[in-house]
């Protein structure tokens, strides 16, 4: 029997692997993870049921639809190419998983949103910044579920569980957080966070045998493009939304579904930089 922070662990790690591989078959896919991590389908199943709430092939739906929403939100790619992206050989299968998900279709589901939004005001106190992501960040992260409201604990308890570790691969500490879905479009209205640190000497971490209770993480090298906003004016609900309705209806920038990057400026003037992948 596996105890707590093995169990916790090994649950992380199946829902990463099923993050990383939404547009492959169901099926096949998770029992390729329960043979990844060398334990029967049965009892990956039962475990992460237990640890996030719902088995893996529904939290596998769900992540494939939270990728479909954030693309039908904030890029004019088509129905059928979404949702083959995200795993559905037909747009009418698709379709269908969408319409039982979200209670509406995707045409109305992006109809209805770019209706409410036929004008968009500039993000206010913030500078646009677009960068090419030509080093990407290794991290240390941890992952956590819940209401964005409830994002600063997430991060009391990384610090708190986690701190020693951190001082000895981030220094000085560079903190990242990373947000993998738009919690309005959950129907728990939940949102998927890492709490990350940047190691700060790629060479001192043993990639294949991380600290314990902790994931490495690779950015993505691509384009970036967000807001700086100064000290003390972040707000997180306010900013997803708005600094990703700007990039798209004001800029024309087509958003992906990787996740938007929070980047803390705790060495310097404590500015925040929140970046959203973009092509």
């Amino acid at each position: 029997m596996l105890q707590g922070i093995e169990t916790q662990f090994l649950v992380e790690k199946a829902v990463r692997s099923i993050e990383s591989g939404i547009d492959d078959g169901a099926v096949e896919y998770i029992r390729a993870i329960a043979r990844q991590l060398d334990i029967s389908h049965h009892h990956l199943h039962r475990t992460f049921a237990v640890a996030v709430g719902e088995p893996p092939g529904a939290y596998r739906r769900r992540v494939s639809m939270h990728a479909a929403a954030l693309r039908l939100q904030w890029s004019r790619e088509p129905i059928g190419r979404i949702g083959y992206a995200v795993g559905y050989a037909s747009q009418a299968a698709f379709t269908r998983v969408f319409d039982r998900f979200f209670g509406i279709l995707p045409g109305r589901y992006r109809t209805a949103y770019g209706q409410a939004r036929l004008t968009v005001p500039p993000v206010e106190r913030a500078q646009f910044v677009q960068a090419d992501d030509g080093m990407p960040l290794l991290l240390l992260a941890k992952r956590y579920r819940g209401y964005s409201e409830d994002i600063e604990s997430f991060w009391e308890d990384f610090f708190g569980r986690f701190g020693g570790v951190i001082d000895r691969y981030s220094v000085p500490l560079r903190r990242v957080g990373l947000i993998y879905n738009d919690w309005r479009a959950d129907p728990d209205q939940l949102v998927r966070y890492d709490c990350c640190a940047v190691v700060s000497r790629p060479e001192s971490l043993d990639v294949a045998r991380p600290p314990e209770g902790l994931h490495v993480v690779l950015s993505r090298e691509r384009e970036y493009a967000g807001y700086r906003f100064p000290a003390g004016s972040y707000d997180r609900r306010d900013a997803y939304v708005e600094v990703g309705d700007s990039l798209f209806f004001r800029r024309s920038l087509a958003l992906t579904e990787d996740p938007a990057i929070e980047l803390y400026d705790l060495a310097g003037n404590g500015e925040t930089t929140l970046l959203y992948a973009v092509e």
